[in-house]
């Protein structure tokens, strides 16, 4: 049975839920070589445990190499901000409570997964503290409870095959994920709220085929929300063979979203990128002009010039 939880309750029950838990130890990256398992990068002297709030800020560039360490890297919450950056090399599983995206901060996950209780792109209480925030996520998996994403942040999502990536529990404290060549990228959540931007990347030298389909997002409970001038049908992407990515808010049990591969007609792929600029600009208008804008989103490629137009003729009236 699906229900409904605006996003100011979301924020509330959150709120209710991290005072309601104690503090964990604050680990912060103080290194320079990168190596997520060097004890001498943090701050506690020690390598992030099930229970450290890590903390990368500045420049921090950091990278989870199982072959240096381990492959399941188990901590309590995780901040990435500034410019920082973590990426996971394949075969990394990331467990954590809590997943924070702020300013222009980065999480990579490259043939990886994660799982966790909630992933957010800013903090409730500055909902402009994710400027240029982006989650790279190459064909690889991801369970999540709660997944908020606001406008400011980009997905880069990874293709690479028709068969999800998964992650699976074996045994107490046993995870295996089985990602890499043939897979696809994929987050299942029970609560997700969509606002941000949407990219594609193949990879393996992947080549989708018209009539394919793939579940990026499962939403056991509820799905509000649509990603950045991405309206129900939208066209995503196109290969260099013009095979087009369309999207569905309304796949799986009703609330899932899907991309499907179609044959597209070359001039629609090559005005793409202009059309979702015009789709980007029409929804960040506050509602009384993407009201008047509603019959934009859904126009033909061929009416770039038109639709340009519309948006600075709203634009104007909404001022």
């Amino acid at each position: 049975m699906k229900f409904t939880k605006s996003l100011s309750a979301l924020a509330l029950m959150l709120s209710f839920s991290a005072q309601a838990q104690t503090a964990g130890t604050a680990t912060r990256y103080i290194g320079s070589d990168g190596n997520w398992f060097n004890p001498a990068n943090w701050s506690t002297g020690q390598v992030p445990a099930a229970g450290s709030d890590v903390t990368l800020d500045g420049r921090a560039e950091v990278v989870i190499d199982p072959a240096l360490g381990r492959s399941t890297v188990e901590i309590r919450d995780l901040t990435v901000g500034g410019d920082a950056r973590l990426t996971g090399l394949p075969g990394v599983i990331l467990s954590s409570r809590n997943e924070l995206l702020q300013d222009n901060g980065a999480i990579v996950l490259r043939s990886g997964g994660s799982i966790g209780e909630t992933l957010v792109v800013a903090p409730f209480s500055d909902p402009e503290g994710c400027s240029s925030c982006s989650l790279v996520q190459n064909p690889t998996s991801q369970s999540i409870r709660t997944v908020v994403l606001r406008s400011s942040v980009t997905v880069d999502l990874g293709l690479g095959g028709t068969s999800p990536a998964g992650i699976t529990k074996v045994g107490p404290g046993t995870l295996v994920l089985s990602a890499g060549a043939g897979y696809y990228s994929t987050t299942t959540a029970d609560i997700l709220v969509l606002d941000g931007q949407l990219r594609l990347s193949l990879h393996y030298g992947f080549q989708p085929r018209h009539g394919q389909s793939f579940q990026i997002y499962t939403a056991r409970q509820t799905r509000t929300g649509q990603f950045l001038g991405l309206p129900e049908g939208g066209l995503v992407g196109c290969t260099d063979d013009n095979v087009g990515f369309t999207i569905s808010y309304k796949g799986g049990d009703g609330n899932d979203v899907v991309l499907s591969a179609a044959d597209t007609a070359p001039q629609t792929c090559l005005l793409l990128p202009a059309v979702q600029k015009v789709r980007e600009a029409a929804a960040r208008m506050r509602p009384a002009a993407t009201q008047t804008l509603g019959g934009l989103l859904g126009e033909p490629a061929g009416l770039l010039l038109p639709a340009v137009q519309k948006v600075r003729e709203a634009a104007s009236r909404a001022r």
